[in-house]
């Protein structure tokens, strides 16, 4: 008994001591699995983020290079019509393809819609299509001395297709005075 007492107590049997109980202390430096695991998954996290909002930016500078050709296709016509004569310009619609009026034409005004690749010329915009529509004054309810242009551009952008029918669009309109801007 006296030796069942003695251990329990703390106390070494032999020689009266007490127990040094021996602890495992790991001193060792390092990570365990699950700090590995939880690094290794929010440097995931960040890394998808990361490569998620690349990927949106690139897509957004595409779509802001596309939306400044076709305003400066736009402005082009504007300023096209703006430089005829009043009685020149006529009512109606026309349609065409930037192929149309281009014509693989170097000294083309409309040159800057393309890229030269090779001995090919790739538009800048897939499927590109602009719509001119000259209205006069008393079909829109004005003046007879107003003529009223809209120029709609339409082109193919990822998923939003012409053949689709949701393509990407930019819509530019202006007015026309026979005596000028601001001119009774």
């Amino acid at each position: 008994m006296l030796y069942y007492d003695a251990a329990y107590k703390g106390m070494n049997s032999r020689n009266g001591e007490p127990n040094q109980m021996r602890r495992q202390t790991h001193k060792e430096g390092g990570f365990s699995l699950i700090e590995v695991l939880i690094t290794i998954f929010i440097l995931a996290i960040v890394c998808i983020t990361l490569v998620t909002v690349f990927i949106y930016g690139f897509n957004l500078l595409a779509k802001t290079k596309q939306t400044a050709v076709v305003t400066q296709v736009a402005q082009f016509e504007v300023e096209r019509y703006r430089n005829m004569n009043f009685l020149d310009i006529t009512p109606g619609t026309t349609t065409s393809t930037f192929q149309e009026l281009f014509g693989n034409i170097e000294t083309s005004p409309y040159y800057f819609m393309f890229k030269k690749d090779g001995s090919e010329y790739i538009p800048y915009l897939r499927n590109g299509q602009e719509t001119i529509v000259i209205q006069s004054g008393d079909t829109i309810n004005m003046d007879e001395n107003i003529k009223k242009m809209t120029v709609t551009i339409v082109w193919d952008y990822r998923n939003r297709t012409i053949a689709g029918g949701n393509p990407m669009r930019k819509d530019v309109v202006t007015y026309f005075s026979k005596d000028g801007i601001n001119r009774r």
